[in-house]
């Protein structure tokens, strides 16, 4: 086997030229795949990072209240026994923080601009609000009554700046219109697709103000956990207890919320049903996104594994074709037909894993020096929810490409191998 060994390492560098040619194509196509795959996982972890900041939790316990049948509010009505079901239930690492969330009008002189709107815990979410980026002014200032943070693309929307009176507009669990006038004291940047999600900033007592609810109501309590929990095994936990208290709970449904009120409101009872959806849920609207990269990188996948598999044929059956008095010498010399197609093989192998190690490894380290410094135009900024490339390359993304080339050099040197093997030792002789 060393003998093999030697061999096929000797052919490699004899032939160096069109090796090395090789080696630049199948290195420079796992880098690509690497890379490809670095910027999925980096915009689905800069999608989990925003989501979780400006419209959901990890794990979500809301509810809809309808008055009558004729209505519906996303509101807990009653928040503190809710809160008292849940919260024995909840594992160390998880954070439980309320807010509200709805949908208003904001007007400015003539200018109307309509927006998701949440309600803010300021007082006890001093780390959540410092991953807001804010453009002009404090969210801190949102304790003051009846003020308003408003995003970027709003603002503009309105002509309004830092300390401009907004009114704000919606309908109450009741039916009714309501407005109030409110100060504007911050403006977000932009947050790309999620601008317009929570383009209204409020505190959860100037939601309750104007959306007319009673002080035990909540709008939503939203579970702060990080990756190392089952969001999905948590969730089926809450969604019992809460049954088991009594409570009529939404069955699971890959929605967000807002998109849930439409076909809610058509529904003919009334009353209170609360809903669990995990952080996933609430951002399936966005899902094109992670979906779209996924199968990029499947495609780009199988373009590398077209490219190692072809042009490792072609090489290898040009090469068996140019050493028939080679292979013949080392059959009369008593080289068994499995040694030359070990032989064969061996060198389509070293050269995939050659290749796709070193352009892994140049991708890999690549991705590392490039995270967060490459500025993104606004448009595809919104998209990839980052201003700069979101990068993040993994070890296990080097090895999943090392691993894909490398099936697919053994793939492509068994034909070729198979021939060499099959040539008769008179017959390669004939042709010295």
């Amino acid at each position: 086997m060393l003998a093999v060994l030697r061999i096929a390492l000797r052919n490699l560098l004899l032939h160096r030229e069109r090796g090395l040619l090789l080696l630049c194509v199948i290195s420079g196509a796992s880098a690509l795949l690497v890379g490809v795959m670095a910027l999925k996982t980096g915009v689905a972890a800069t999608q989990r990072e925003v989501v979780t900041t400006f419209l959901s939790g990890d794990l979500n316990i809301g509810g809809y209240f309808k008055v009558h049948p004729d209505s519906i509010a996303p509101v807990i009505g009653e928040a503190p026994r809710v809160r008292a079901v849940v919260e024995p239930l909840l594992p160390a690492e998880c954070r439980l923080r309320e807010r509200g969330r709805g949908q208003a009008t904001a007007g400015a002189g003539r200018h109307r601009v309509g927006s998701f709107m949440m309600g803010l815990d300021v007082a006890r979410e001093q780390d959540s609000l410092s991953h807001f980026k804010v453009k002009d002014g404090a969210l801190q200032s949102l304790e003051k009554p009846r003020t308003v943070a408003l995003s970027t693309q709003l603002a503009e929307r309105l002509r309004v700046k830092r300390g401009d009176i907004t009114t704000l507009f919606t309908q109450t669990a009741g039916g009714k219109r309501n407005a109030l006038d409110v100060e504007v004291v911050a403006i977000t940047e932009r947050a790309g697709l999620l601008g317009e999600s929570a383009g209204i900033l409020v505190s959860n007592a100037t939601l309750r103000e104007l959306g007319g609810y009673r002080p035990e109501a909540a709008g939503v309590f939203q579970l702060a956990c990080g990756e190392t929990t089952d969001v999905d095994a948590l969730g089926g936990r809450l969604r019992e207890a809460l049954r088991q208290a009594g409570f009529e709970v939404l069955p699971a449904s890959n929605e967000a919320y807002g998109d849930k009120l439409t076909p809610l409101l058509r529904e003919g009872w009334a009353g209170q049903r609360l809903d669990v959806s995990t952080w996933e849920d609430e951002s399936s609207f966005l899902a094109f996104i992670t979906d779209g990269l996924s199968a990029l990188t499947v495609l780009v996948g199988a373009i590398v594994f077209g490219i190692v598999v072809v042009g490792l044929f072609v090489s290898l059956s040009v090469a068996v074709r140019e050493r028939t008095r080679e292979i013949g010498t080392l059959r009369a010399m008593g080289m068994q037909r499995t040694a030359v197609v070990g032989m064969f093989m061996l060198e389509g192998l070293l050269l995939g894993l050659l290749a796709s190690s070193l352009g892994a490894g140049v991708a890999a380290a690549l991705c590392t020096f490039l995270q967060g410094s490459v500025s993104l135009p606004e448009a595809l900024a919104g998209f990839l929810f980052s201003d700069t490339l979101p990068l993040a390359p993994r070890l296990s993304q080097a090895v999943s490409a090392v691993v894909l080339v490398t099936v697919g050099a053994a793939l492509a040197s068994i034909l070729p191998a198979a021939r060499a093997a099959s040539l008769p030792p008179r017959s390669a002789m004939e042709s010295l």
